[in-house]
C-alpha cells in the first residue's frame, strides 16, 4: 500500500519556518502601504520581492533562521522610519 504523503512533503520544522517566512513578507507588504510616495512604495517593494525571491529556493534551516532574523531587523528600522515620518 503506497503512502499519502507525498515525497516531498515538508516536515513539521519546515512548514513552521516557511510559515514564519511568509508571515514575515507580508508584514513587509503591509508596512509598505504605509508610505505616501507612489514611487518609493513601487521601489520598495520590489526590493522586497527580489530579495525574498533571491533566496526563495534556499534549504538550509540555520541560513533561512539568518535570512528571517536579518529581515525582522530591517522591517523592525522600516517600521521606525514610518513612524517618524508620520510624526
Amino acid at each position: 500500500m503506497a503512502s499519502k504523503i507525498p515525497r516531498n512533503a515538508m516536515s513539521l520544522k519546515q512548514f513552521m519556518l516557511h510559515q514564519e517566512v511568509l508571515k514575515l513578507y507580508r508584514s513587509f507588504l503591509r508596512s509598505i502601504k504605509e508610505i505616501e510616495s507612489p514611487a518609493d512604495r513601487q521601489q520598495l517593494r520590489e526590493w522586497v520581492q527580489s530579495d525574498f525571491r533571491k533566496h526563495r529556493h534556499e534549504t538550509d534551516e540555520i541560513t533561512i533562521r539568518n535570512l528571517v532574523v536579518n529581515g525582522e531587523r530591517a522591517l523592525k528600522e522600516l517600521k521606525q522610519s514610518l513612524a517618524l515620518s508620520r510624526s
